[in-house]
Parts: structure tokens; C-alpha cells; sequence
């Protein structure tokens, strides 16, 4: 049975418990037809060895997260299971909680102007998401078998474009490392791990600068997850159903 779970919410108004009763009654008419279309699924005979029911999770503000895009977003994941197979449920549950987060940027993302996102930028972000798989074939296949088309491919290419270029305009561009960082970094990392392996540590100006990018990249995905912990509490998050 699906349950309704209201997980963080920030709202003050009065006449917000009135939009609740509207929103809860919607909600509740979604579900009631979404039921009505997997019982006519079973009813009707089926053209296909395996067939996918597809079902609202949750909804993230104006938006809604569906079983099928679970299974897409493990399609293209080169480090999950095939999403043919029995996929777990704490898999699932991770890639539901990836989602809304994704979603709330993506949100944020979309209010901010930004220049049009060209076809050679997809292009590129595609041979980028293959790269991490086998082969082309195999990443084809997955996608394939969960119905994830090259038009839908691009569509979820362009919303991870939006979402790069709101961290790089929100937090990349604002992160420093300085320079008493680095050295620290290199004297309780670098310097101790190489030892253990039985060799010479590299000079710190040799690895400068990719000291400088590790440390500037756990400053932005801390700065990050600062801001989906505050989105998250505005935001309306109702969990439909399970995963």
C-alpha cells in the first residue's frame, strides 16, 4: 500500500492548510488513477517478454519522481547493476535520495539565466557518460532495455548541463585552496602515503596543483551539501510509495 509521508517542509501561512487539502485530494486522484492503469496493465495481454509498470515515488515541489526515472538513472550509471535484473531495494532508496537532490538544483538551476546549451555540448557530455562503460554497445543496451531513448539520453544530458554550470556559478567559482592548506595536505597525506608504499614523496610543486583541485572539491561538495540540507527544509517533499 502507498503511504503519504511528508518529509521536511517550511511553511507559515494560514492559508497553506487549505493548499494542503487541495494538494493531498490531487495527489490522492493521482494515485487513484495510477492504480487504475496498473490493473488495466495486467488485464491487457502483452506484446513483450518483460514490461515495465511505471509509478509516481515522489514529488519534489511542482515536480514528480517515477519508478522509470530510478531505472534510467541506473541505466546510465556505469557503476550500478544492470537495471534488467533484480535491482535492490536500498540501491533504489540511494538513487531516489541522489534524485530529489538533483531535482532541487535542477529547480534552482532553471531559475537563473543562462546561454542556450548547444548540441556539441551534449554531444561531448554523451562521449564523456559512455567512456565509463565497457563499450558502446553495453551502454546502449541498458539503456534500451529500460525504454530510455537517444531523445530522452540528451534530455537527461541537458539537465546535468544545467546542474554543472549552477555548481560552477554557485560554488566552484567561489572556493579557494591557500596555500597553507596545500602544504598541510601534503604533509599529513601525501607525504605519509607515499612512505607507506616504500617511496620517495614528490616535490610539493609537482603536485601543487592537484592538491589545490582535491581540496577545492571537498570544499564545494561540503558547501553543497550545506545548501541541499537548507533546500531541502523550504521545499515540499511528499513520498508516494516506496522505491
Amino acid at each position: 500500500m502507498m503511504t503519504e509521508r511528508r518529509i521536511r517542509i517550511d511553511r507559515g501561512s494560514i492559508g497553506f492548510a487549505r493548499i494542503r487539502s487541495v494538494k493531498i485530494r490531487l495527489i490522492r486522484v493521482i494515485r487513484g488513477l495510477f492504480l487504475i492503469c496498473f490493473v488495466i496493465s495486467l488485464m491487457t495481454p502483452h506484446t513483450h517478454a518483460q514490461q515495465i509498470v511505471d509509478q509516481v515515488l515522489t514529488q519534489v515541489n511542482d515536480d514528480i519522481i517515477t519508478r522509470i526515472d530510478l531505472l534510467w538513472s541506473i541505466a546510465i550509471d556505469p557503476k550500478a547493476p544492470s537495471p534488467v535484473g533484480p535491482v535492490g531495494a536500498d540501491l533504489l532508496r540511494q538513487k531516489l535520495d541522489v534524485m530529489i537532490d538533483e531535482r532541487l538544483i535542477a529547480q534552482e538551476a532553471a531559475r537563473i539565466p543562462t546561454s542556450d546549451i548547444s548540441q556539441d555540448e551534449i554531444d561531448k557530455k554523451r562521449t564523456a557518460l559512455i567512456s565509463g562503460f565497457k563499450s558502446e554497445a553495453e551502454f546502449r543496451q541498458r539503456a534500451g532495455s529500460v525504454g530510455l531513448t537517444p531523445q530522452k539520453i540528451d534530455e537527461l544530458l541537458r539537465q546535468r548541463i544545467l546542474i554543472d554550470r549552477f555548481v560552477d556559478f554557485r560554488f566552484r567559482s567561489f572556493v579557494l585552496a591557500t596555500e597553507q592548506e596545500i602544504k598541510r595536505y601534503y604533509d599529513e597525506h601525501i607525504v605519509p602515503e607515499v612512505r607507506k608504499a616504500g617511496q620517495v614523496p614528490p616535490p610539493l610543486d609537482q603536485v601543487r596543483d592537484k592538491i589545490s583541485e582535491v581540496l577545492k572539491q571537498e570544499k564545494v561538495n561540503t558547501d553543497i551539501d550545506k545548501w541541499l540540507a537548507a533546500a531541502r527544509q523550504r521545499a515540499e517533499v511528499v513520498q508516494l510509495a516506496e522505491p
